[in-house]
């Protein structure tokens, strides 16, 4: 009887050390096929990954990031606001829409045009606008400068008693159709002194001299 009862014990222990050792056989081998998948992977919902993860070949159609969006250091998406900035070059093949930019340095390999009414041309530098050049500041021009348009071409002032002025050396014109080239001479003196000034500039007591017109191109 005692030989009965202690196999049944023997019995009992045996069956619960093989239930723990397979326990822990299914449970490794369950583990082991978590972290370890040699094949794809597809699930309908929402894969969770609570360290870090690595990808060496990615891709998406839609991508959220909750949080900012870092690559590998030098190229930074905030959150917060919205922000991108990088330590290397933004490059974009396609259009680019900007509603307000704002830069120290902008290079332009290309010709650089605004909305099909300003153009500068890479090629040459020239620069070509149907509006209006609105230059507040003084203005240096040191090539050959051509005008052409209406009969407001060049407004120098409006009023008598404007302080605006214009210096040059020869004034040329165009006698005929044919384009006979004339252009004003100035006295080499004056035809009448004074001791009285008559105007700013004229200090030495000039008033009246010869200007005539005379045939031939500038420069005279």
């Amino acid at each position: 009887m005692n030989n009965i009862v202690n196999n049944d014990r023997m019995t009992k222990i045996i069956s619960v050390v093989l239930s723990v050792i397979f326990g822990v056989l299914v449970i490794s081998l369950v583990a082991n096929a978590v972290t370890t998948i040699s094949t794809n992977l597809d699930t309908d919902g929402t894969l969770t990954v609570d360290g870090h993860s690595t990808l060496t070949s990615a891709s998406s159609t839609v991508t959220s990031q909750t949080g900012n969006f870092m690559v590998n250091g030098y190229a930074t998406t905030t959150a917060a606001s919205g922000n991108i900035a990088t330590n290397g070059t933004l490059t974009v093949v396609g259009l680019t829409t900007l509603a307000n930019a704002s830069s120290t340095i902008t290079s332009q390999t290309g010709n650089f045009m605004v909305n099909g009414y300003a153009t500068t041309t890479a090629t040459n530098g020239n620069i070509a606008t149907n509006g209006t050049l609105a230059v507040t500041s003084t203005t240096v021009l040191t090539g050959d400068v051509t005008m052409s348009g209406g009969n407001d071409g060049l407004i120098i002032t409006t009023t008598n008693t404007a302080t605006s002025s214009i210096d040059v050396g020869c004034i040329q014109m165009y006698a005929t159709s044919t384009e006979t080239a004339v252009h004003l001479t100035f006295a080499t003196a004056a035809l009448a002194t004074t001791t009285t000034q008559i105007g700013t500039g004229d200090t030495d007591g000039t008033y009246g001299g010869v200007v005539v017109w005379r045939f031939g191109a500038c420069p005279i």
